[in-house]
Order: C-alpha cells, then sequence, then structure tokens
C-alpha cells in the first residue's frame, strides 16, 4: 500500500512540473516596471486595488486591464497632453498604439514582457520606486527648516 501511495504521489509531482506555467496575474498587482526605449523610458505600474494601469513617457497615462492566466489586454487609456523631444513622443506614440494590441505577458526573474498578436514585444524591468519618485515617509519626516550641520 506504502509503494502505492509514494508512485500516486510522484505521479502528482510530475504532472505539477509539466503543467502549463501559466502566470499569476496577481504578482502584477502593485509591481512597478520601467523599460528603457529610444527617446524616453516608459514606466508602467499596475494599481493594487483595482485593475488600472497608470505611468509616464512623456505624458502622465493611465487605463484598464484584463488579465487572465498568460492573457492580458490593455483598454481604455487616457493621457495628459504635454509636448516633448520629437524622439520622445514616437516613442511614445509606438507605445501608445502597441498596448492594445498586446495579448499575453510574461513575468519572470523581475522582467515583465508585453507581447502583441503581432509578436511584437517590450521588456520592463520590475523596481521597486519608479524614478523620479521620492518615499513619501522621508519627505514627511524631515522638517522643513532642516539643516545639515
Amino acid at each position: 500500500m506504502k509503494f502505492k501511495n509514494m508512485v500516486m504521489g510522484a505521479c502528482v509531482l510530475a504532472l505539477a512540473a509539466c503543467g502549463d506555467n501559466a502566470q499569476n496575474p496577481e504578482l502584477l498587482k502593485g509591481a512597478n516596471f520601467v523599460s528603457a526605449q529610444p527617446g524616453a523610458d516608459i514606466t508602467l505600474s499596475f494599481d493594487p486595488n483595482e485593475m488600472r494601469v497608470y505611468g509616464r513617457v512623456v505624458n502622465l497615462y493611465n487605463g484598464g486591464y484584463a488579465a487572465d492566466g498568460n492573457n492580458i489586454k490593455f483598454e481604455g487609456f487616457a493621457s495628459t497632453m504635454m509636448m516633448g523631444e520629437p524622439g520622445a513622443m514616437e516613442t511614445e506614440q509606438e507605445y501608445f498604439q502597441f498596448m492594445p494590441m498586446v495579448e499575453k505577458y510574461e513575468l519572470s526573474d523581475g522582467k515583465l514582457t508585453l507581447i502583441a498578436g503581432d509578436g511584437k514585444e517590450i521588456i520592463f524591468t520590475q523596481v521597486e520606486e519608479l524614478p523620479g519618485e521620492e518615499a513619501p515617509a522621508e519627505a514627511a519626516d524631515t522638517p522643513a527648516d532642516a539643516t545639515a550641520k
């Protein structure tokens, strides 16, 4: 009987190892990413509470997303309308055209790869804080008249 249980346990482990490697969309919630692109860095953050994303290329943007396993879909993007350097504006335009075409994603080893239906990809690196953001606790704990001595 023990041998039979061992064999069944080994089979369960073997089947688990042969799984479909489906992604866990919960790992996106609250995560921040940056992608260095020609002309501008792209930031992408996933809201921890709602199915929303936000970030910056030249302009600030936000929108909705839905994720299930390896599949992801972005929709309803809105952005500010500031002008920037021509190369950065081109990168932003390409990014905003790319995002509605994204169908799949891979999150592994601190890298997020967004994959469009035509095979085009953008790879992001996960970061704790987005560039240009300061930790709110540090700013709140420092008196306005504090000076180094």
